[in-house]
């Protein structure tokens, strides 16, 4: 406890106490960024605790509260916290003890009952109201309740008696939803502050307006804020970034350019300059890099990114420098996954399969973690056996439940890849068995049933979805489409299709479909229009497959093997094309001259 204290508390348990609720991470530290956890190591050792509650001055309580407190503590000491904190709390309210109302919005803090913890430092407000701590507990404490009006008046106070502006900027951070923060930008663009922090709500609003997309007047607030305080390294970021959102990203090179020219130590500025550099200027972008690393060679942010700027230069110096660089990037505990998967990756292309199984076994969550998994399976299936190759992921399953779902699927992938379609689909039913209607699972196996010409199971995997979402266009397209290749239910498809392109008209898949769905109904010159518009959105061998038997029914039998052409040279012996031109008679010897000419064109 930090303040008034009676002597009965002033006990070895209690000095003990006091220390064990102290690494429990108080609400009254400011913390770097204030939506992240308070992770402050307040450790202290037992007899320096006794000796600061030796020196408190004494405040006699009544014997009921206690023998309260007391209950407390020995909870505390046994860290039964559901027990400790109603007992802090009714005494906070009772006594209105400075001490108390600290300790209970410690320990509400970290059962995370923010409300609590908020009511305990809105108490020690009361009490003491020039307190900076009591104030940092209050802002903290409407942060994690994502108040951020309640937070900027606390943050106010903090800069106009403490100059701590980084407490009255962070407050930009506390709003997730749009309303939030038109409401906190109003909040802030009402402030009064004395003429020398008026500028800070320049700023502040700046970030505002930047968050909500209003970039044209986020980009004004910031020159404003500049035209104030020319160097402010807050100010130039803050530009820099709109720059780069609208699109002119050369202003905000040359921005921070000009700004290192006159603050060239400034290291928050080199790194952004090296971050836009990565869009403009990679071989440059390196340079800068590496001058931050030799400024400081255990920033382990910048050897990632520099790591993975020499990985995209591709040259053997670069990757084996980059594989250094990811190695020493894996001691933050924050980068470990994601440079251990490119660690996996150098040594997969390399030849190396153990060396990559080993990395890709690291990445245990992350962005990386499922394209790890994936590819670690696949080496298992080919340097062992498929069969520990399914065990791995069927382990995976059971650590990561919140995986699962993609992690059936990469199963089910891995069985495809090894020619085992039926197990495929058992896999697909054993996930629906455990998640029943997950939309994954359902579209993947609806598509792996199709492959099987299964129409039956796969028009009831498309239907559910349907009765999940009326309007999921991909799943009316696919269904319509499979109608089609498995039926002579041309009407129904027609409808099933015609909505989703209504739905989605510029998904070339669907007009594809449109137009095979009206070639079917035996409407050429119609298919011919959307397969033509679905073939110049995207050249894709299925679609020339389309689109030149509907050119050949027409007659033009040239477009149609010019075409065909296009499709082989993309993917040669396309199944869908071959199939066709055999089928419609075309002399192979023909289309092969046909793709010959086309390549000396």
């Amino acid at each position: 406890m930090r303040n008034n204290i009676n002597t009965p508390l002033r006990t070895p348990i209690t000095a003990c106490l006091l220390a064990l609720l102290i690494t429990v991470g108080g609400c009254t530290s400011a913390p770097q960024n204030i939506n992240a956890a308070d992770n402050t190591d307040y450790r202290d050792s037992e007899n320096t605790a006794q000796e600061q509650l030796a020196e408190l001055p004494v405040k006699p309580f009544a014997i009921d509260s206690l023998y309260d407190l007391l209950v407390a503590d020995v909870a505390l000491s046994r860290e039964q916290f559901d027990i400790a904190l109603p007992k802090y709390l009714q005494q906070a309210r009772q006594t209105g003890d400075s001490g108390v109302i600290e300790m209970a919005g410690r320990v509400a803090n970290y059962m995370r009952d923010y409300q609590a913890t908020l009511e305990m430092a809105l108490l020690w407000l009361d009490n003491e109201p020039e307190s900076p701590i009591a104030r940092e507990a209050a802002m903290q404490a409407y942060a994690k309740l994502n108040d951020g009006i309640g937070a900027l008046e606390q943050a106010s106070w903090l800069y106009q008696h403490r100059d701590d502006s980084e407490a009255f900027l962070a407050v930009t951070s506390i709003p997730t939803e749009q309303a939030d923060m038109l409401e906190l930008l109003q909040a802030y663009s009402e402030l009064e502050l004395s003429a020398d922090k008026q500028p800070s709500i320049l700023l502040a609003t700046g970030i505002l307006l930047r968050e909500t997309g209003q970039l044209d007047k986020s980009e004004r607030a910031a020159k404003d804020f500049l035209a104030a305080k020319p160097s402010d390294e807050r100010g130039l970021l803050l530009l820099a970034q709109v720059l780069h959102q609208r699109d002119r990203i050369e202003e905000a090179v040359a921005l921070i350019a000009k700004a290192l020219k006159n603050q060239p130590d400034n290291r928050r500025l080199r790194l952004q300059y090296a971050r836009f550099l990565t869009i403009t200027d990679r071989s440059l972008a390196i340079e800068q890099f590496d001058i931050l690393r030799i400024e400081q060679p255990n920033d382990q942010e910048v050897n990632f990114l520099l790591a993975l700027l020499l990985l995209n230069e591709g040259s053997e110096g670069n990757v084996e420098r980059a594989s250094l660089l990811f190695t020493q990037a894996s001691s933050n505990p924050s980068l470990r996954a994601d440079a251990q998967f490119h660690l996996g990756s150098i040594a997969d292309q390399s030849g190396q399969p153990a060396v990559a199984i080993k990395h890709y076994s690291q990445v245990r969550y992350g962005r990386n973690y499922l394209a790890a998994a994936s590819r670690l399976s696949v080496l298992l299936a080919q340097h062992n056996n498929i069969d520990s190759a399914r065990r791995y992921l069927q382990r995976l399953r059971s650590e990561q439940p919140q995986q699962a779902v993609a992690l059936f699927q990469i199963e089910s992938n891995l069985l495809i890849s090894a020619q085992q379609p039926d197990q495929a689909l058992s896999i697909l039913t054993h996930g629906l068995d455990a998640f029943p209607n997950d939309s994954q699972l359902l579209y993947a196996r609806s598509m792996l049933a199709e492959q099987q010409d299964n129409f039956a199971l796969a028009e009831q995997d498309l239907r559910a979805l349907l009765a999940q979402d009326q309007d999921n266009a991909v799943a009316l397209n696919a269904l319509g489409y499979t109608m089609i290749l498995h039926t002579d239910r041309r009407d129904e498809a027609y409808k099933l299709i015609k909505r989703a392109y209504l739905l989605n008209p510029g998904d070339p898949a669907t007009i594809d479909s449109m137009g095979w769905v009206l070639f079917q109904m035996d409407q050429p010159d119609k298919a011919l229009e959307y397969l033509q518009k679905a073939y110049d959105i995207l050249p894709d061998p299925e679609i020339a497959s389309h689109l030149g038997e509907v050119h050949w029914t027409l007659g033009n039998r040239e477009q149609a093997l010019k075409v065909w052409r296009q499709g082989l040279q993309q993917v040669p012996d396309h199944p869908s094309i071959i199939e066709t031109m055999e089928r419609l008679g075309t002399v192979a010897d023909r289309a092969a001259e046909s793709i010959s000419s086309g390549s000396e064109e």
